[in-house]
């Protein structure tokens, strides 16, 4: 069952993607649009491919079929410009963080401004860096090398990097995996905000609280492909019984639920 609704403001679309691996799919035949503005949680089960996905539609990674388009814009046809131009309007955030261990989380948050703004100087990326830190509460030695620091640390340091170019799409994966509950709290406030300041998000998460309190839509993946996709009230409402188990079996391991959750987990559940 898949929801493709067309829309004016679509910012980002995938048509027909395909993905092997060995001769197996991780991704199958997968299509759907992505709103500017709006806030999108891709879920599933382990391995089926939600990662892998995302880094498909940021264009970080080719699929081995099928098509992505920027704002109506094939992707594999964008000049070198074009393409770097929306990197400057996207940020990336990494499950496992992915800064350069051989650099300080200084030399890693001033990459992206060198890169998209070779203009500025060293005063003026020291004052975006500094700002950036600030805003997102981050207060630690950036002298430090990644493996000087906590694994909590790096994630935060990780978003600053993505967004230190105040992109206007943030792709974010499995934010919260392995982070103590102070960061994670941290977390999801610095993605409350962004959800506030309208940026377009999406999110690869199993939290029930980013997923109920922050989706606008809601991507579900079975068997690598798209099961579901729609307005996130829609589908968690559903009567469909493969809608209601992926739901139950990828949230029901956290504390928080929102109402609609809850009724999928409950006891009388069947």
């Amino acid at each position: 069952m898949v929801n493709n609704n067309t829309d004016n403001n679509t910012v980002l679309e995938l048509r027909e993607i395909s993905v092997r691996k060995n001769n197996e799919f991780i991704l199958e035949n997968i299509s759907f649009k992505i709103e500017k503005n709006t806030t999108t949680v891709i879920t599933g089960g382990i391995g089926s491919g939600k990662s892998t996905l995302l880094k498909i539609i940021s264009g970080i990674m080719p699929a081995d079929s099928g098509k992505l388009y920027i704002e109506g814009k094939s992707y594999a046809l964008m000049s070198f410009t074009k393409v770097k131009e929306f990197r400057k309007r996207n940020g990336f955030v990494f499950q496992d963080s992915a800064l350069w261990s051989n650099k300080s989380l200084y030399q890693n948050l001033e990459l992206p401004l060198q890169y998209h703004f070779p203009d500025l100087n060293k005063e003026e990326i020291k004052t975006i860096i500094s700002r950036k830190c600030r805003s997102l509460g981050i207060d630690i030695n950036l002298n430090s090398r990644p493996s000087q620091i906590s694994s909590g640390n790096r994630k935060l340091i990780s978003f600053a990097r993505a967004l230190i170019t105040d992109p206007e799409i943030i792709f974010i994966d499995n934010p919260l995996s392995s982070l103590d509950y102070e960061t994670s709290s941290k977390i999801r406030e610095i993605i409350k905000k962004l959800k506030n300041d309208k940026k377009t998000l999406i999110i690869c998460t199993y939290d029930p609280e980013i997923t109920s309190m922050m989706a606008d839509n809601l991507i579900l993946l079975k068997d690598h492909k798209v099961y579901a996709m729609g307005k996130y009230n829609t589908i968690v409402k559903s009567d469909d019984a493969d809608i209601r188990n992926i739901l139950a079996n990828v949230i029901d391991k956290a504390s928080n639920f929102d109402d609609d959750i809850l009724d999928l987990i409950s006891p009388d559940f069947s």
